[in-house]
């Protein structure tokens, strides 16, 4: 058995796997899957670490892919191109850029891996675009039987394309990717009942929009982005960058604490510290308000804010459900009376924001998200380092609307409630592609990928707060560079 533990990029998921592999080549994972097989091991791949569940946790043989991160393939003209599954979406959309090829849609975050991004149908916020699955033309994956396999059609590519970790190890994957573009970013500010009314027409009129609402002061953000000819970024993006790369590493510790500090005093003192609290959430949220960049450094906007969170001090827990937009409008509404009544019974949300976001319908998955409907993403936060336990009966009453209004629960995300798996049309066939690809269930741990999350082992005060003195849970700034024309 290994000494240390494993965690996941939001600490709050930890366990001790029998070793750690970390292979380079495909011969290297064909060993590897081998040797578990010979030794009846479960076998567990893990990229960026950005679930925050148990999706790759396992007691047997962590893969860590971090070490197969190459461009392999490219073809410029056709905008096809293949990466090793380790490859992250940082690398790759430099890399990629460097060539005039952009992601179509991406979310926020830049250090998740590809397969593994793939693997919880990650997603960016479009009715014009699907998921990151929906760009996948191939994978290579190596089975259970140690056979290395290409997918591309059928059932089985649908499966690959959103494969939860459990159908094999992928080794390569080939996307299709566009023309490299720009996009400018505007952020309107309004009452929540007027957002709600108007956040459809908004979303289908506009290429990539999203939404913030605080429920406490009862106010939306609606971020859209409209994609241009790719060219050099203006005043406000290079002023954005400059603000982050100006401050020292000692001002991110001080925020963390504060930030700390001040979670746990909103809780204690909600109508008093609410305004301040809320107009916080806005000011973070708005800040790339007027900037015209290249497309990934307007979608990646976390890359500033990734390396230098704490996730110690945040650790924060998404629950985030995917719904029909069509119910959308119903379901903000009957949320925003639910949180109005919790807040009535001082039950505060510790990280008061609800995101909404968006994806076109597709096929090309089984248990894909946005599978057969276009979709809009709601999400919660909270911070599980500031009175977890508290947050616990507001998350389940949240999720008890989710599900009435048959939401997919996020593949990658926290979850509180347990239930079925009814929503996803598709996953009786996601079932019978992983018993053929997989008879003896090695990718597949026996627990559910949820189960016990609220049970997560939460790092003492003291240790909390050394943790704003370790330079490993800071990184240096990684500016995504420009290629621009």
């Amino acid at each position: 058995m290994t000494e240390a533990y494993e965690e996941n990029a939001w600490k709050n998921v930890r366990f001790r796997p029998a070793r750690v592999a970390r292979p380079e080549t495909v011969d290297d994972v064909k060993a590897i899957v081998s040797e578990a097989r010979a030794t009846g091991q479960k076998v567990k791949a893990v990229g960026g670490r950005h679930s925050m569940n148990h999706a790759f946790r396992t007691e047997g043989i962590l893969v860590d892919l971090s070490k197969m991160r190459r461009t392999l393939f490219l073809d410029k003209e056709n905008g096809v191109v293949e990466v090793e599954a380790g490859c992250t979406l940082g690398d790759a959309v430099v890399a990629l850029a460097e060539h005039k090829l952009h992601f179509p849609s991406l979310g926020s975050w830049y250090t998740q891996s590809i397969a593994g991004a793939i693997a919880t149908s990650t997603h960016g916020s479009s009715l014009a675009y699907g998921s990151l699955s929906d760009t996948v033309l191939e994978v290579e994956a190596i089975l259970a039987d140690g056979s290395v396999q290409r997918f591309s059609n059928g059932d089985e590519a649908k499966a690959m394309r959103c494969h939860l970790g459990r159908l094999g190890i992928l080794t390569k994957v080939k996307l299709q990717l566009r023309s490299a573009f720009s996009l400018s970013c505007r952020i309107q500010s309004k009452s929540a009942p007027e957002a709600f009314q108007q956040i459809l027409d908004t979303t289908r009129s506009n290429d990539y929009v999203s939404m913030l609402w605080i429920p406490d002061s009862d106010r939306t953000c609606t971020r859209v982005l409209t994609s241009g000819d790719d060219g050099p970024p203006n005043q406000a993006a290079m002023d954005l960058e400059q603000r982050y790369l100006d401050r020292s590493t000692l001002s991110f510790r001080i925020e963390d604490v504060l930030f700390f500090g001040l979670g746990h005093l909103y809780l204690a003192f909600p109508k008093l510290l609410s305004p301040y609290y809320s107009r916080r959430v806005e000011e973070a949220f708005c800040d790339d308000d007027g900037v015209i960049d290249t497309s990934y450094r307007v979608f990646l906007y976390d890359q500033y804010r990734e390396p230098t969170e704490n996730h110690r001090l945040r650790m924060i827990m998404n629950v985030e459900y995917a719904f029909d937009v069509a119910q959308l409008k119903l379901l903000l509404n009957e949320l925003r009376t639910r949180l109005a009544d919790l807040r009535e019974q001082r039950h505060y949300l510790n990280y008061p924001r609800v995101h909404v976001r968006f994806a076109k319908k597709s096929d090309a998955t089984l248990v894909g998200l946005n599978t057969d409907r276009d979709t809009a993403y709601v999400g919660i936060y909270v911070v599980g380092s500031v009175r977890h336990k508290s947050q616990i009966p507001i998350a389940e009453a949240i999720e008890e609307i989710f599900l009435r209004f048959g939401g997919r629960p996020h593949w990658g995300k926290y979850r509180y409630l347990t239930h079925s798996y009814e929503a996803y049309s598709g996953l009786e066939r996601f079932e019978i592609v992983r018993r053929a690809l997989d008879p003896e269930d090695m990718f597949s741990e026996e627990a559910d990928m949820f189960q016990g999350l609220d049970r997560f082992e939460r790092a003492p005060l003291g240790a909390m707060l050394r943790s704003a003195c370790d330079p490993d849970e800071y990184q240096e700034i990684k500016c995504l560079k420009r290629f621009v024309s």
